[in-house]
């Protein structure tokens, strides 16, 4: 059973991503984005024509980023593994996901917002469009946080078969790296770094899309191999273990046991 739990965690990270792009590119039509330049009237005019598709791509993609938190949930459970004691990497890790969960819905609660009155003045509803697509690009310290943290639990591991390879925390550091890349993007209306540039959107969405697919076949293969080789029911209690190892209780019982 819990195999399969943790399995159906990791599998819902491509199902975010399918969803959320089908949302996101299919429904609404932000691929590509709309250019920051554009004047309010024709911001406005884009988004109260395509009013009916942008609020089910945004509910859709309300549904998709909650599965989010699963596959973030079962990083953080394997991180504790790794550690094996006072887990600091793995809550900081799902920290950062609450947040870019957080930031993701917020995202399409505004561009719904902006479909939802249409005797709303152009300016408002292009203020509300820009709004959506700074933090769209802008909120990344959480992701970066997230990253570096599943970076350091991969040059952690010293296990005979590591879950992640060196390289897969090389990997986290680069798309880091590249998703850093739209921090600046208020301070640009044009050019690579603007929400619609190479360095502001397509680098990162890249880097994204390469980093979910090698993070989902290593969790599924290095997951799959632990319940293998050491039973289900004893590879359920290492996780849980890891768990309470992880929690301050746990770490109080042992500084007091250690002082006595």
């Amino acid at each position: 059973m819990a195999k399969r739990v943790q399995l159906a965690a990791v599998w819902a990270g491509p199902v975010f991503f399918v969803l959320y792009l089908v949302g996101f590119a299919g429904f609404a039509r932000f691929v590509p984005p709309p250019a920051p330049w554009w004047s309010a009237a024709k911001v406005a005019a884009v988004i109260t024509d395509h009013a009916i598709q942008i609020r089910v791509g945004m509910v859709l993609g309300l549904v998709a980023t909650t599965l989010l938190i699963a596959f973030f949930g079962v990083i953080s459970i394997q991180i504790a593994r790794i550690e094996r004691g006072l887990s600091l990497l793995a809550v900081m890790q799902f920290g950062g996901a609450v947040l870019l969960v957080v930031f993701f819905q917020l995202c399409g609660m505004l561009w719904a917002a902006a479909t939802f009155r249409s005797e709303l003045d152009p300016s408002v509803i292009r203020m509300l469009n820009d709004l959506s697509w700074l933090t769209f690009v802008m909120v990344f310290p959480g992701y970066v946080l997230q990253l570096c943290c599943i970076a350091l639990a991969s040059f952690a591991d010293r296990s005979a078969l590591p879950l992640w390879p060196r390289w897969v925390g090389y990997l986290n550091l680069w798309v880091a790296l590249s998703g850093a890349g739209g921090g600046i993007a208020v301070f640009f209306k044009h050019g690579p770094f603007a929400w619609n540039g190479l360095i502001g959107f397509y680098l990162p969405i890249v880097a994204f899309v390469i980093w979910i697919a090698v993070m989902t076949y290593y969790l599924h293969t290095g997951i799959s191999r632990q319940f293998d080789a050491r039973g289900d029911d004893e590879a359920t209690v290492d996780s849980t273990q890891a768990i309470r190892d992880s929690s301050p209780n746990k770490t109080q019982h042992r500084e007091t046991g250690v002082a006595k």
